[in-house]
Order: C-alpha cells, then sequence, then structure tokens
C-alpha cells in the first residue's frame, strides 16, 4: 500500500533512506520538528509500505522533491501566518494537492487537525486525522489569536475527515464534545521506537549514588500552557532548602537572555536555574539519561506528552499535573510518575522536595513508569494500530 503522510516534518530524520541526491538537498530545508512522526513513517517503510510525505516548512521558496527507496518527501513553500490565514492557506492547500494528485497514494495520513489536515482533505483522497491537540482548551488557556484561528481550522478538519484518530483517551473525549466529529474516533497512543527504551535500560542498570547534588530539568517552552512560571517560584523553594540543587530548563523561549529568563531575572529567580533554550533532541535525551535525577512537567494541559513518555522510557521519575489533560493517565493515576497541582508553587515544591527525600519510593516509581512505557507506548503496536485504520479506509474507498 502507498501511504501519504500529511505533516510538519524534519526530512533529516530520513536521511539514511534517501538517495545522494536527495540528500546533498537538505542544506537547504530547515525541517519542522514533529516527533511523534518520524518514527511512525520509518516503522510503515520497515514494513514494506511506500511512504510519500507532504511537508509545510518556511525555508523553502520553491517546492524540493526528496526521494529514496519506496518513500518521496515533498517540502513545500509555507508563507508566514499573517499572510496565509487572509486566504485561509490557500496556496498552501493547492501546493499539497497537487503534490498528492502526483504521487497518487492510496490513503493518507493527516497528523494535526490543521493546514496539512486542509490539504489532504482537499484532494479528496481517503483520509485519517490525527488529533494531537484539543483546540478549544488551547485556545482558552493561551488566549492568542494564533491558537484561537486554529481552532476554526480544527473544526472544520474535524468535520470533515474521514476517520479520526486522538492519541489518548482526554484528546478524544474533547473531541467528541467540542466538534461532534461525523465519523467514527479511535484512540491510539503515540509511540517511542524499541531503541528508546536502551536508554532507561543503560539507567536502570546503574546504582545511582544518592548525595546532596540533585538535578531537576523541563522541557517545553514559555508561555501560558508549559507553566514555567510556576516552576520557576517552586524551584526557588526547592533551592532554598537544598543549595546544591540545579534546574536546567530545554525549550523555545528558555535560552539564555530569552523570555524566561529575562522574566526569572526581574523575579529574582534564576539561582541555580540554567537556561539551555533550544536544543537537538537526541542532546536533550542523552540528558535525561545521564544527568537528570527528575523530569517535572508543570504544563497545565497536556493530550498525551511526548516529553513525559521520554523521560520515563530514559528511566527519569516524572512529576506532572494532576489536572491537566491527559497526564494523569500517561502518568497512571500516580503509579507511574507523581501527581500534584502544577498550578499551585507551594504543592509543586513540597512534592519534589518529598520525592528528592524519598530517593527510593522515586527510584520505584521510575522503574514502574519504564515498564509501562513498554508496555503501553512501543511504536510497534501504534504503527499496526494505525496502519490498520488506513487499511480499512483505503479497502473502502476502492
Amino acid at each position: 500500500m502507498k501511504i501519504g503522510v500529511c505533516s510538519p516534518f524534519m526530512p533529516h530524520e530520513l536521511e539514511d533512506l534517501l538517495d545522494e541526491e536527495s540528500r546533498a538537498m537538505l542544506g537547504q530545508i530547515k525541517g519542522v520538528t514533529a516527533t511523534p512522526v518520524t518514527p511512525l513513517v520509518r516503522a510503515w517503510h520497515a514494513a514494506g509500505h511506500t511512504l510519500a510525505v507532504f511537508c509545510l516548512d518556511q525555508s523553502v521558496t520553491k517546492p524540493v522533491r526528496l526521494t529514496g527507496s519506496n518513500i518521496t518527501i515533498d517540502v513545500l513553500p509555507k508563507r508566514r501566518f499573517r499572510q496565509s490565514m487572509m486566504d485561509c492557506y490557500r496556496k498552501e492547500r493547492l501546493l499539497i494537492c497537487e503534490a498528492i494528485r502526483r504521487e497518487r497514494p492510496d490513503v493518507l495520513s493527516a497528523q494535526w487537525s490543521y493546514e496539512h489536515a486542509l490539504g489532504a482533505l482537499d484532494s479528496g483522497v481517503p483520509t485519517v486525522v490525527t488529533c494531537h491537540d484539543t483546540p478549544l482548551r488551547y485556545a482558552w488557556i493561551s488566549k492568542s489569536f494564533f491558537m484561537t484561528y486554529h481552532l476554526f481550522i480544527a473544526a472544520s478538519v474535524i468535520r470533515r475527515a474521514d476517520e479520526i484518530v486522538c492519541v489518548s483517551p482526554y484528546t478524544e473525549h474533547h473531541i467528541q464534545k467540542i466538534f461532534r466529529p461525523r465519523c467514527a474516533t479511535h484512540v491510539i497512543a503515540n509511540g517511542l521506537p524499541a531503541e528508546m527504551h536502551l536508554r532507561g535500560e543503560r539507567r536502570l542498570a546503574i546504582q545511582r549514588e544518592s548525595s546532596g547534588f540533585f538535578t531537576l530539568c523541563s522541557v517545553g517552552g514559555w508561555g501560558g500552557i508549559k507553566n514555567l512560571k510556576s516552576l520557576l517560584r517552586a524551584f526557588s523553594q526547592v533551592r532554598s532548602r537544598y543549595k546544591d540543587t540545579r534546574l536546567v530548563l530545554f525549550g523555545s523561549g528558555l535560552g539564555a537572555s530569552e523570555e524566561a529568563e529575562q522574566w526569572a531575572t526581574e523575579e529574582k529567580l534564576t539561582d541555580g536555574v540554567e537556561f539551555r533554550g533550544s536544543n537537538p533532541r537526541e542532546t536533550i535525551l542523552e540528558f535525561l539519561e545521564k544527568e537528570a535525577d527528575m523530569m517535572v512537567h508543570p504544563s497545565v494541559v497536556e493530550t498525551h506528552g511526548m516529553v513525559l513518555i521520554e523521560a520515563m522510557a530514559c528511566g527519569v521519575p516524572v512529576v506532572g499535573g494532576r489536572s491537566s489533560g491527559a497526564v494523569p493517565w500517561t502518568l497512571g493515576d500516580g503509579e507511574f510518575g507523581i501527581l500534584c497541582d502544577v498550578r499551585n508553587p507551594v504543592d509543586l515544591a513540597n512534592t519534589i522536595l518529598h520525592a528528592m527525600e524519598n530517593r527510593g519510593d522515586t527510584s520505584r516509581i521510575a522503574e514502574r513508569g519504564y515498564a509501562s512505557v513498554k508496555e503501553r507506548f512501543n511504536m510497534e503496536k501504534t504503527a499496526a494500530d494505525n496502519l490498520s485504520i488506513l487499511t480499512e479506509l483505503a479497502n473502502v474507498a476502492n
């Protein structure tokens, strides 16, 4: 079967599947990070299917077609939001449609319910839309025009989809309640490739020494949804008790002299904090495996949370929000991670301190989390479950 994938994408992550001429063209492409998508494409490709990827990218000014063994990647120009919003991504949708008609996939997997999915649905090819977000909740919390605009894009996509996949029960409930889709919905969680679990296996095999030095980390971005202000306030309380504790922040807006550090400087909350900013995913995974003692994820809403399951796969104990969307589900209602009120800096600080001071219990939670991720969120199952829906839809269409 020939599967089309319409999604933000990072072509560089499939460099080994491309021919020499296409690899030479990667230098002109910036790519867009879409962490759950690359391993899914790899899994379908490894199963013997032909893949056609269609992605929008502001770094190119004309379509770029990359080719390899049983795979093509069409990288298509994308205008700035202020331009594309005026005609509801009309030019981008036309480019996606043209590329789809040229490649002629049997079925389409559209990741996220926004402009890539609009283009997929416009093509007329049977389309399964994967909802990674809860659009109304995100728009309400962020209070941004960008998220509010895309709420209406999502409404159009969800009502037109042939089949819908949601990455958690929480996401499915939101999609059904708010948008009332006309098609069936399915819950298929994001998955991690098998090699990811090797990090946790290595880490958990080593007896980590207890000491006064403790490293917390968080991976996200600056803004209301990720709620880093609460974490910075909480860490100040932790640091007042344990001076050798540090907090390392990764993500957009979290680099040196960027928004987070500017705010923290004004609030006098920079003591012990390292603002690392945006880093390659491999760098963050290395840090999780070898340096982090705990991942704190203060986000007020998540539809699943790739950073949570990546930390768990690395054998790192995780703290997340008790009322943060799908976080409790991901963390097994506290069996596989530690839950608290992440909006309350005092409760968050006390939770972190309790985990630090009871390392035996915290280590056992990390071990259960690692085992849970291996069983519940493995890519083999995710790819097979998605493929089953795509195959059925393609067969019905034919």
